[in-house]
Order: structure tokens, then C-alpha cells, then sequence
């Protein structure tokens, strides 16, 4: 019995056994190994271990590294026969299955492949679907290509062109994907795209550079940009209704030694119009947050580095606070989402509108609440401390490692300690750590370099989580993000300190006797609640 062998191999518990047994008497359709698999106490790779020994076949663990091909073997009886052939030779097919041994599948291919010699291994049926869907996208991909190449050599279009059906299948592949950015780069020999997905790239295609050059021209032209200017960068946008919803997208454009580079920053309304209950800072910190947010005037600011989420808790702050009895104005570049009841003001260098610029003219607008997109220079600095001097609360963003370094990063921008001093509030540090896939949730070890230097803070017994990967999280493992922070509050000893110019050390000693934690244990709390891995707090925060 399959149960007997995994107990004595110490791959399962006694408990999880009978929890299985349980689970399958109230499903008696389902064998006891694949009940073991969906209660996550076996891994992707056991299953098909035992299952393979048991059909006596060989097994393929993961498709997502192996190139899948599809022979022009027509997409149906691919789905049909649950199969897919993943390696081709001179005289050898292999053929991964979700059942290596049905013999009318396997008659199928004999007759497509008479003069190869056939092997059909194991594969698992979320690997055996998601290769057939790429394989499904290729195919669609293949015919658009087919015809944007035909369009381009003067053939008639009916209805919507190709190379805007490719723009299309793009960018929803994107969106389906959960990317926040798309990349189109130009190669020597053609282009590739990739998603950045949960803040790391992923290849999506390649094509060719005739329809590189198709698809550039094309986004240019509704993005608003010069397309036959290739030799500066440029900016522009568009918008898109995907499946019911509208998308804003942001272009850029940088030219590179074989040619334009675009980047399509996916603006969704969604997913940044948070509460901010729903955005992820944990309880203690939260609470900070909402009490300098309460503050009448002062500055508070939230760091980290590009795509740590800043705009999102920004936004999140203003849906709070922004009230109808105060008034609210916004200074960005560029405005990304349109927030009701809230004045927004978009910069525009070539016209003279800097963010001093139009923060000189917001002052005489009678504002509560003033939000600067970025504090980038020494005079946007000073003119924001004047404000939260002069009775306004200022949000804004500072580009700092930490919450501690914004400090010395405002007095080194030539802000004077004491003024310094006198107008903060305080300052939140934030990144985002990838969160584990609940669908295929697994307790593992991490390695002992990643366990050593935290053993005094987590004790004997934590155990730590990560997602297998599987089809709802693309075998990745990983389904969303989520924040870890780190903040403080000014008090009067702190701002004597400023005032004083003391050393960040100083100051980070003086914050962590009187409770202060950094992001690294925030991070370490959600690692223990199963939210995310070791790994990705190691990865985004020092400890």
C-alpha cells in the first residue's frame, strides 16, 4: 500500500495518514496518493515518483523547463489525449501524459509518428495543462504573426488589424499574468518581451525584427509619440478596455544600440484605489501610520526604491484623509490615477511647471493636505518644509535603503537639522515581498545560512511555508504581493536629535530601546504566519 510505503519511508506522518484515509473514505473515487498530493502532504515530485513506479514508466517533473513542441499535432487531440511531446529526435519521440498507459491515446501517436521510436512518460496534470495552453497561445500567436506579415507587404485588412490584435494578445497576456510592466527590447537578431511579474521578468516571445518594428511604430503612434523619432527617449500613453475593464498605460521609450527599447507600465485603477487596511502593513505599524496621518501639519514620508509600492500607500493615505471638509491638492509626474475630491496637479517641465514651481502656487490654494509625488531636489524640500511649517500636513516620497536614512538623506539635500527637526512626523520604509500561493501551500526548510542568523528570534519549532507551484500561480509558487514595513514616529528626544545632526546610528539606537523593529522582522513575521518565504524577506531587507 502506497500509504505504508511513504510512512516508512518518513515522507508522511501517522496523522497525515489518517487524515487521508478520513478525506478518502468521503471521496472513494479518488486514489489515496492523489488525495496525499491535495492535502499537501506529499510534494509534486513524490507523487509522480510513486505514481511512475506504479505504472512502471518514467516521469517528467516540471514541463516549464523542458521546450515544449507541438509537431503540428492539431491543438484538440493534444487536449483530447491529454499529451504533449517534449523531446524529438532522429528516431525518438518522447510524449509526457497525464496517463502514460492509455492505449487509444498512445495508438494516436503510433500512427502520427510511425517511424520513430515512442516512449510516453508521466507528467502531472497541471503541467500537462499549462503546456497545452502555451502551445494553444502559440498557435493563436503564429496566425496573427502570419498575417501582420502579409499586411506588411500590402495585403487588404478586414476589421481589426494584426499588428493591433498583437498588441492586444500582448497586453492581455500581461494583465492575465499580473504583470506591472511590460518589456518589448530589441535584439540583433529580432526582439523579445517580457513581463515583470510580482517584481521579477519573465520571457513571454520573440518575434522577428520585421514585426519588432511593426509593433514599435504601432504603440508609438498610440501612445501619443513621434514615431519616426529613434534617437531620443520619449514618453506618451494610451488606454484599453480589457474584458469590461479600462487600463491606463504608461510608454517610455529608450533607444539602444539595436534598437528602441519600450517599457508599458500597466496603470489599473484596482489595484491601487486600496483601502488602507487592505495594502498590508501589519497591525503596529498600521496604527502608526493612521496616527501620523492624523497630524494636523508636519511631513511625513514614505521610502524605498522603485517599485516598492510608495504610490499605492500614498493613494491608500489620501482615500483616508481625504475628506469633504478639507481640501486636498496633488503635485505628480506624472498623475497616474484620478482620485475624486482630490485637486491634481500634473508636472510639465517644458512648460515651466516643476514641482517647486507648482508647489509655490499651491500654497495660495488654500490647502489641508498637500501630496508631492517625489521630493527630488533641495528647493521642493524647502518648500515643503515651509509648508508643514506653516500649518499643512505634506505627504511625500524619498528614494532611502530605510526609514532612519531619510533623515541624513534631507540634511545632506542641504535642509538645515533644525528645520528638519521641526517639520517631520515621521517616515515609513516599505518593499514588496512576493506572497506564497495558498493553492499549493507546503511546509518546507529553509537552507541552514538563511535559519542561522535568526535562530535566537524564531525559536525550535517554526516551521516555514512556500508555494510548490502549480497551474493557479503558474508554477511559480507564488500568487501576489504584499508589503513589509518599517516606521517611526518623531517625539521631542528624537527631534533634539536632528536638530543636532546626530549620527543615523545614534538615532536607530535611540528608536530600537524605545520599540522600533525594521522591515527585516516584519518581514520575518509574515515568513512565520505562512504569508511568504525566508527567502524573499532575505531578499528585499537586511537584517
Amino acid at each position: 500500500m502506497v500509504g505504508e510505503i511513504l510512512l516508512e519511508k518518513r515522507i508522511i506522518t501517522p496523522e497525515q495518514l489518517n487524515k487521508a484515509i478520513e478525506y478518502k473514505k468521503e471521496h472513494p473515487q479518488k486514489k489515496l496518493l492523489d488525495v496525499l498530493y491535495d492535502l499537501n502532504f506529499i510534494s509534486k515530485d513524490v507523487f509522480l515518483k510513486e505514481l511512475a513506479k506504479e505504472l512502471n514508466v518514467n516521469y517528467v517533473n516540471n514541463l516549464g523547463k523542458i521546450r515544449v513542441r507541438n509537431i503540428e499535432i492539431p491543438i484538440n487531440i493534444l487536449k483530447q489525449t491529454k499529451a504533449v511531446p517534449v523531446d524529438v529526435e532522429f528516431d525518438k519521440v518522447r510524449i509526457a501524459m497525464e496517463n502514460p498507459i492509455d492505449w487509444n491515446a498512445q495508438n494516436y501517436f503510433k500512427r502520427f509518428f510511425r517511424d520513430k521510436k515512442l516512449e510516453f512518460v508521466l507528467a502531472h496534470k497541471e503541467d500537462i495543462e499549462k503546456a497545452l495552453k502555451i502551445i494553444e497561445n502559440r498557435t493563436k500567436l503564429k496566425a496573427i504573426l502570419g498575417q501582420i506579415k502579409k499586411e506588411l507587404k500590402g495585403a487588404e485588412t478586414k476589421g481589426e488589424s494584426a499588428i493591433f490584435q498583437l498588441i492586444g494578445y500582448i497586453i492581455k497576456n500581461g494583465i492575465d499574468k499580473k504583470a506591472s510592466d511590460i518589456h518589448i527590447e530589441a535584439e540583433e537578431e529580432g526582439a523579445v518581451i517580457r513581463f515583470r511579474v510580482f517584481g521579477k521578468l519573465r520571457e513571454f516571445l520573440d518575434f522577428d525584427s520585421e514585426i519588432y518594428n511593426a509593433l514599435i511604430s504601432r504603440i508609438k503612434l498610440e501612445s501619443k509619440m513621434d514615431v519616426s523619432e529613434k534617437r531620443k527617449p520619449q514618453d506618451g500613453g494610451f488606454s484599453l478596455e480589457i474584458d469590461g475593464n479600462k487600463f491606463d498605460f504608461r510608454v517610455s521609450s529608450l533607444p539602444t544600440v539595436w534598437g528602441e527599447s519600450l517599457v508599458i507600465r500597466i496603470l489599473d485603477r484596482r489595484n491601487i484605489l486600496k483601502k488602507l487596511d487592505d495594502i498590508g502593513i501589519t497591525t503596529k505599524n498600521l496604527e502608526f501610520l493612521r496616527e501620523a496621518l492624523s497630524k494636523p501639519n508636519g511631513i511625513f514620508l514614505v521610502t524605498g526604491p522603485t517599485g516598492s509600492g510608495k504610490s499605492t500607500t500614498l493613494y491608500a493615505s489620501l482615500n483616508e484623509i481625504a475628506k469633504a471638509d478639507t481640501k486636498v491638492i496633488t503635485v505628480e509626474d506624472p498623475v497616474e490615477y484620478k482620485l475624486y475630491g482630490v485637486q491634481q496637479v500634473q508636472v510639465n517641465a517644458k512648460a515651466g511647471m516643476t514641482f517647486s514651481g507648482a508647489l509655490r502656487s499651491i500654497l495660495r490654494q488654500d490647502p489641508d493636505i498637500i501630496m508631492i509625488g517625489e521630493i527630488r531636489d533641495l528647493e521642493t524640500l524647502e518648500i515643503a518644509i515651509k509648508a508643514a511649517l506653516t500649518g499643512h500636513l505634506v505627504l511625500s516620497t524619498l528614494h532611502t535603503n530605510d526609514a532612519v536614512s531619510a533623515i541624513s538623506r534631507m540634511i545632506d539635500m542641504g535642509a538645515e537639522p533644525f528645520m528638519v527637526s521641526a517639520a517631520l512626523v515621521g517616515v515609513e520604509a516599505q518593499r514588496l515581498v512576493r506572497t506564497n500561493c495558498p493553492y499549493c501551500l507546503e511546509p518546507y526548510k529553509p537552507k541552514e545560512s538563511y535559519l542561522e542568523p535568526i535562530k535566537k528570534f524564531i525559536g525550535n519549532n517554526t516551521v516555514f511555508y512556500r508555494g510548490r507551484g502549480c497551474e493557479k500561480c503558474d508554477m511559480t509558487g507564488f500568487l501576489g504581493r504584499t508589503l513589509i514595513t518599517e516606521i517611526f514616529l518623531q517625539d521631542e528626544k528624537l527631534e533634539g536629535m536632528i536638530a543636532k545632526n546626530k549620527d543615523r546610528i545614534d538615532i536607530l539606537k535611540y528608536l530600537e530601546e524605545h520599540g522600533f523593529k525594521n522591515m527585516f522582522f516584519d518581514g520575518l513575521i509574515k515568513a512565520k504566519n505562512k504569508m511568504t518565504t525566508l527567502e524573499e524577506v532575505y531578499r528585499v531587507a537586511k537584517l
